[in-house]
């Protein structure tokens, strides 16, 4: 046969041929439909579609992998007043070191009179300690803003105050109580 006559033959037969696949489920209504008769046939089993339930597991392994991969290489990072220059490390080593010796002395020179301002003032410093976690994650972010370095030294020297106050009143308190008891006759 010469390929022209097959080419006029398809080009005469154009639009009535059947060239769409049967559905999926084809097969099985057609033995439906076969049992609806009388007749006996034995369906197949059915084929489990394995490829959805995967495809989706799949995907879900993959964001999460994609998730924690994220979170790994970029953590929230955060810099102190050492990262800015040599001379804002000895800012922050100057206080650090200050507030440190406050301390001591303040756990030192307390008493059962003064716990409830001892509690007070650590409750305080806790607080500005949280201030100052969130002004480290400001300073990676605002590229090291002046303003918020000035905020960084501002909060450590609070807190110097802050207990230099507490360590005046507790040596009031104890001055005021050894005096109180010089004055007492026995």
């Amino acid at each position: 046969m010469n390929t022209d006559s097959i080419k006029k033959l398809f080009d005469r037969m154009n639009g009535q041929l059947d060239t769409h696949e049967p559905s999926v489920d084809h097969q099985v209504r057609f033995l439906e439909k076969l049992q609806q008769q009388h007749k006996i046939v034995q369906l197949p089993p059915k084929k489990q579609n394995w490829y959805r339930p995967l495809a989706i597991a799949t995907s879900v392994a993959i964001l999460f992998g994609i998730a924690t991969t994220a979170m790994f290489l970029n953590p929230e990072k955060e810099a102190d007043l050492a990262s800015v220059s040599p001379q804002m490390q000895e800012t922050q080593s100057f206080f650090t070191s200050a507030i440190e010796s406050q301390l001591e002395e303040i756990n030192k020179i307390s008493s059962q009179e003064t716990k409830a301002l001892v509690k007070d003032a650590m409750l305080q410093i806790e607080k500005l300690e949280t201030d100052y976690e969130y002004l480290k994650k400001d300073l990676v972010s605002s590229g090291n803003d002046k303003r918020v370095i000035s905020a960084m030294i501002k909060n450590f020297q609070k807190r110097a105050n802050l207990l230099e106050k507490v360590l005046q009143k507790i040596n009031d308190i104890n001055n005021f109580k050894l005096s109180k008891n010089e004055n007492s006759i026995l």
